[in-house]
């Protein structure tokens, strides 16, 4: 069974009728339909997702869409309307892109839905920046933030150097015109402290912030996509090791980007975590399969990849 992972409607400009001809023409059997919702949204670059379009098209298509939502934890109704619509037949919680650190109040009191009703997590890894901002941007990506990274500090990073502004940004209160970006989900350390405390929640990694750390040099990059090969194993390496329950997908120009920087490499990690990789484009077809294709992997590395992990994860 080959599944697209994520994937959106009305997004990329892809309509429900253009994903199923994208899922028709592929031969790609089902695909996870996956929300964005932001109550408040800042300054940065937003598209409101909602559940309803998503639940309408996995009505219309139940053979070929699984249905996930992710409500905005800044809700006060949140948990209530996540176990509202997994009632419906919302599948799983996603795409998670909140402006809040996994140990806030709002995203453990999130968790403890996801986790009562055993439904996969998908989120979304960011890291905090100014932007539109020539100048300040110089000074507080090169100087504040990165200057400051250490080996010690990667893992913990932003929480350190930003987590007072995180703290501090309310989307609830006021949307910053300075041109902040607070982030989404962060930050490493505090995941790690989830991942053991939910071990019955699959959380399915993704995001530039995420990827980023594929290659151990993570911390010399300023901006989202590196380029270049790889200078050993990065942070995710290890934490897809250690954590049974932590799962990545491959979609988005982060994704792609991060598998063919560096090919040889990439056949190593996919081969390592055949177990933990999905297959997903969000909306954005960048020849994935036939980079995939193309690293000869094992057939049994990509009949988990293309769709059994996503299989057991759902428990099809």
């Amino acid at each position: 069974m080959l599944i697209d992972s994520h994937l959106h409607i009305n997004y990329n400009k892809l309509s429900l009728n253009d994903i199923i001809k994208y899922l028709d023409k592929e031969k790609i059997d089902l695909c996870w339909l996956l929300t964005w919702e932001e109550i408040n949204p800042g300054y940065w670059d937003y598209k409101h997702l909602p559940v309803e379009a998503a639940y309408k098209a996995y009505q219309k298509y139940p053979s070929r869409i699984i249905p996930f939502y992710a409500p905005d934890p800044h809700q006060k109704q949140a948990n209530e309307l996540l176990a509202s619509w997994f009632l419906k037949g919302i599948r799983g919680c996603g795409e998670l892109k909140a402006t809040l650190n996994w140990k806030s109040t709002e995203i453990e009191s999130l968790l403890k839905v996801v986790s009562k009703y055993k439904m996969p997590l998908v989120f979304h890894m960011e890291e905090s920046r100014y932007y539109d901002i020539p100048y300040s941007n110089a000074i507080f990506d090169k100087v504040l933030f990165y200057g400051l990274r250490t080996e010690k500090t990667i893992y913990k990073a932003p929480k350190y150097i930003l987590q007072l502004l995180v703290n501090n940004y309310s989307p609830l209160k006021n949307r910053s015109k300075s041109g902040f970006f607070p982030g989404y989900m962060l930050d490493f350390a505090s995941l790690e402290s989830t991942l053991k405390d939910y071990p019955n929640i699959n959380f399915v990694a993704h995001g530039l912030m995420f990827w980023k750390f594929l290659s151990a040099d993570a911390d010399k990059f300023v901006g989202d996509l590196p380029k270049g090969p790889m200078n050993g194993e990065g942070l995710i390496w290890r934490l897809l090791r250690e954590y049974p329950n932590l799962y990545a997908d491959i979609s988005g120009p982060s994704g792609i980007n991060a598998m063919t920087r560096d090919p040889q490499t990439t056949k190593l990690f996919l081969s390592t975590f055949e177990d933990k990789i999905l297959y997903a484009t969000d909306n954005f077809m960048k020849g994935q399969r036939e980079f995939i294709n193309s690293l000869n992997l094992a057939k049994t590395t990509c009949s988990k990849i293309y769709g059994e992990n996503a299989c057991k994860i759902m428990c099809l």
